[in-house]
């Protein structure tokens, strides 16, 4: 119980302290959708429903790996630059707790551009999508296994924009060559190989298998690999933040 309260009262604080950011990172997030739904179908004439599936779901799985893999690394980074990190690690609460409430803020904002693709795309592709809770812990486990690499980033970096530049980087790699807006048999044979080492393609594949009838979608075995790349996520940011203080 004290440990629920000790999180509950650090995400208010989080949320309270980055409010400009969340009111942008919103707006952001609410455009990656609208830009990939919308613009992926005027590139592509005629396009099929199963090609519009693929960037619907791909696009709510995007919503949920940009703010794991870019926000939240750079709101932490921040509160790094800012003295804030070793300010609340110097008080008496759990550090896992201090990384957890970062991470909840985190699943706060990736919400709505979720929603929102989903919903977007079902509109205007006219799609027959289905729903399973299970895509809720999808998502929990999509937000959990990609968002260890960035915070081990942004707290042992000790330059912010560094972290902002890397960070950078790896959402192209996650949008562009890795099978999350496309089927991994449209990728060269080395990038289907990568994606097999890292958590965005399990992530848009459990998410097609849980919201659409798609062929060639392995639920069971992309759960099992996000919750393997959760764990290690969990483990290697809780070293890191405590070798830091």
């Amino acid at each position: 119980m004290k440990a629920a309260r000790e999180l509950a009262v650090l995400v208010r604080m989080n949320l309270l302290m980055h409010r400009g950011f969340i009111f942008v990172m919103g707006i952001v997030m609410l455009m990656f959708p609208l830009g990939f739904v919308l613009g992926m179908g005027y590139l592509i004439p005629n396009i099929s429903e199963e090609t519009a599936t693929y960037i619907t779901i791909g696009s709510a799985a995007q919503a949920v790996i940009t703010i794991a893999a870019v926000g939240l690394p750079q709101m932490l980074a921040e509160a790094r630059n800012e003295g804030r990190v070793e300010y609340f690690l110097a008080m008496p609460i759990s550090r896992e707790a201090y990384l957890l409430a970062f991470l909840v803020e985190s699943m706060f904002l990736a919400i709505p551009g979720f929603v929102f693709a989903i919903v977007l795309g079902w509109w205007h592709y006219d799609l027959s999508l289905s729903f399973d809770p299970t895509i809720i812990l999808v998502a929990i486990l999509a937000m959990l296994a990609t968002s260890g690499a960035g915070m081990v980033l942004a707290i042992l970096i000790p330059h912010m924009q560094l972290v902002n530049a890397i960070t950078q980087l790896l959402i192209f790699y996650f949008i562009f060559f890795s099978p999350v807006l496309l089927p991994i048999e449209q990728l060269p044979d080395v990038l289907q190989w990568t994606s097999w080492l890292l958590p965005p393609g399990y992530a848009a594949d459990a998410m097609r298998a849980t919201l659409t009838d798609l062929p060639d979608t392995h639920l069971t075995r992309s759960l099992i690999a996000l919750t393997a790349f959760s764990v290690f996520s969990v483990a290697i940011s809780s070293l890191a933040v405590r070798r830091r203080g």
